[in-house]
């Protein structure tokens, strides 16, 4: 029954020409075809792929379409992206060139008084603090104003004894009467005190101690009532109109900083105020406790104008400090634009036409926002800043996978 079927059809292949024939034959392999078919691909994650239209597993975004022959065209190593992928990820890029590798270098450190500008009241009589206008640390001072006003019998003595040289007129030589003179004023009297002496003739227990400037008390050692032997300190006043700015600098920093490099001072005390001045000084004695040595700032000018205040910069506050550090002209691109693969440093370069090739780079020295370059870039290539983690992600999906022979 079978051999009369395939006959008749046989025979009407022959018939027809040999069409129906041709029908039975299997299709030949349509190399053409096959080259431009499409592979569906999710934009925001491109290693999501179909042979046909689907939706992204992850994000729900319908797979754009992309010529299978895209990243066959490119040189290996490469990433090929459609133009509607490119905007729907927002790939960035920059060109590379050569420009300041600008780096600051952030410090913490303290706002100090100028110690050159110290001053010490200190006894010159012994005697005992009858009164003390100096009640609290902190306290303004004006020159030439009563601090300390000293009960001493040296005093007394010494001032009896000038009144009677002035009284006995030239029987004592003209020296004696300048040498006992000389006395009070090394006891602590003013040239005014003995001015008013030879007018009253009325010698004086006491002693008033004077402050010898304009300033703040930055500490009190005695209290009314106490007694003084000559040369015990009073109080001692700073001058906050100029002040200092002292950090720390960390062993690896110190080869960094040199005196005269600029640096901006900023305190959480008065905000939104910057107070620039160069470094002064740099401390040669190393602390091998901290591995640290220190850094001063002469801070010249310390007025601020806040809300109808006049205020200075305060005393002992803690501050920042930016150092602007030298910045040498480099081939240089943005940090952004640095991955780490974990087998070194990598950058993606546009190719033009959708492709993004990876390059592995050596970097050299760190700015604020860029890198140097030494090898893997060339000027005026043009380096992805942003999307490049999605592209690398794209990379890893898309690299061929090596059979491993299991023993």
């Amino acid at each position: 029954m079978k051999t009369p079927v395939l006959a008749v059809a046989l025979f009407a292949a022959a018939a027809l020409g040999g069409t129906a024939y041709l029908a039975l034959r299997p299709a030949a392999h349509d190399h053409a075809a096959e080259a431009t078919a499409k592979v569906f691909v999710c934009p925001m994650h491109p290693w999501i792929k179909s042979d046909q239209p689907a939706k992204c597993t992850i994000c729900g975004m319908s797979l754009v379409a992309r010529s299978a022959t895209d990243a066959a065209s490119l040189p290996a190593g490469t990433i090929a992206l459609s133009p509607s992928q490119i905007t729907t990820i927002g790939v960035a890029t920059t060109e590379v060139t050569r420009q300041p590798l600008v780096r600051t270098l952030r410090v913490s450190g303290r706002v100090e008084d100028d110690i050159t500008r110290h001053k010490v009241l200190a006894a010159r009589v012994p005697g005992r603090v009858e009164k003390l206008n100096i009640n609290y640390t902190g306290q303004a001072v004006v020159k030439g104003e009563p601090v300390a006003t000293i009960y001493s019998a040296e005093m007394l003595t010494a001032q009896r004894t000038y009144v009677e040289h002035l009284g006995a007129g030239r029987v004592f030589p003209a020296s004696e009467l300048a040498g006992v003179r000389e006395k009070l004023l090394v006891l602590g009297l003013t040239a005014e005190d003995i001015a008013d002496l030879e007018k009253s003739r009325q010698p004086s227990a006491t002693v008033v101690v004077r402050s010898p400037a304009e300033g703040t008390v930055i500490d009190r050692f005695a209290y009314e009532g106490q007694y003084l032997a000559a040369g015990d300190r009073i109080v001692e006043i700073g001058d906050f109109t100029k002040m200092w700015f002292m950090f720390d600098v960390y062993e690896t920093d110190i080869a960094l900083l040199q005196i005269g490099q600029m640096v901006d001072v900023t305190t959480d005390a008065i905000p939104g105020e910057t107070i620039s001045e160069p470094i002064a000084f740099i401390d040669p004695n190393f602390n091998e406790a901290t591995r640290s040595t220190k850094a001063r700032v002469n801070l010249n000018d310390v007025h601020f104008q806040v809300d109808d205040q006049h205020l200075y910069m305060p005393h002992r506050v803690v501050a920042t400090g930016r150092v602007r550090l030298p910045a040498p002209v480099v081939l240089a691109i943005p940090k952004s634009a640095i991955l780490d693969s974990g087998s070194g440093p990598v950058a993606y370069v546009e190719l033009g036409g959708g492709g993004y090739e990876r390059r592995k780079l050596l970097l050299g020295r760190r700015g604020d926002e860029l890198v140097e370059v030494i090898t893997g870039l060339a000027s005026g290539d043009k380096v992805v800043t942003r999307a490049a983690l999605l592209l690398d992600a794209q990379a890893q999906f898309e690299a061929p996978v090596v059979a491993t022979k299991t023993q």
